[in-house]
């Protein structure tokens, strides 16, 4: 039995190859709740997507939680080499 695709699937296939998204560079957000020293972590290609994101788990006191990021590119380990 095959699979009938309905026209808004294949209009998704269409606009969104999936070399493209396999190409945009994610970067980890890290969402650390000060109080209780709980981290949330949420991949996203930038700050308003994980904004975004955080928003939709409803937590509540904004004011209790920090935003970190992991980048691509990590520190080198200096001319030590430690």
């Amino acid at each position: 039995m095959t699979k009938k695709v309905t026209k808004k699937e294949k209009q998704l296939e269409d606009s969104a190859p999936h070399d493209d998204y396999h190409e945009k560079e994610n970067r980890v957000y890290v969402f650390n709740n000060v109080l209780f020293n709980f981290n949330m972590y949420v991949n996203a290609d930038s700050a308003d997507e994980a904004c975004e994101m955080f928003d939709q788990c409803g937590f509540a006191h904004r004011n209790q939680w920090k935003i970190m990021v992991e980048l691509s590119h990590q520190p080198s380990e200096g001319s030590h080499g430690k």
